[in-house]
């Protein structure tokens, strides 16, 4: 029997890709990013700690965030306008039977996006586990190659503070950036 053995729960362990929905700022997401590469999609959390000190030698007295961030970055495979209206955070979108049209440049302003990440759990079948972030905007450009390999599109969102979320109920000062959740049932 191994020693130092931890007490486990598989069900809280997860491996595999997830799917990416982006929407208007304000809604729920329903626009699928569809095929991504095999990166996936991820999102970093970061804060900025300034620290009191007091006393010779000064030492920590107190500590507090002075900045927070939240950014999510994807890789996708497929080429659809609205994802790339949405990856530069401007642009306009046409589609007909004959083509798919996106038009961009000229405009200063980016347009705020909802995301919303879904990752079916691996060892725990019927859950999933939901990153919602309220509310983002395209953070970088984006740099398709015509090479050997499938086309990809390499999209970046920085989240940006949101006082409700997409269903318009207040958000508390502490929850204004992202919501994480594993739904168990």
């Amino acid at each position: 029997m191994p020693i130092n053995l931890p007490t486990i729960d598989t069900s809280k362990i997860s491996f595999g890709p997830g799917r990416l929905f982006l929407g208007t700022a304000g809604t729920t997401p329903t626009v699928d990013v569809g095929s991504i590469a095999p990166d996936g999609i991820s999102f970093s959390i970061s804060k900025t700690v300034r620290e009191i000190r007091q006393g010779n030698p000064q030492l920590v007295e107190e500590a507090f965030a002075q900045v927070q961030d939240l950014s999510l970055k994807v890789t996708g495979i497929e080429w659809n306008v609205t994802n790339l209206a949405y990856g530069l955070g401007a642009g306009a979108t046409s589609s007909s039977a004959s083509a798919d049209t996106w038009e961009w440049g000229g405009d200063p302003l980016i347009t705020k996006v909802a995301i919303q990440v879904q990752h079916q759990m691996g060892f725990a079948a019927g859950q999933t586990l939901n990153v919602n972030v309220w509310k983002a905007y395209a953070d970088g450009g984006i740099e398709p190659k015509f090479g050997m390999e499938e086309h990809s599109f390499g999209y970046s969102y920085k989240a940006v503070r949101s006082a409700t979320n997409w269903a318009g109920s207040a958000l508390a000062s502490t929850k204004q950036l992202v919501l994480v959740q594993r739904q168990k049932t």
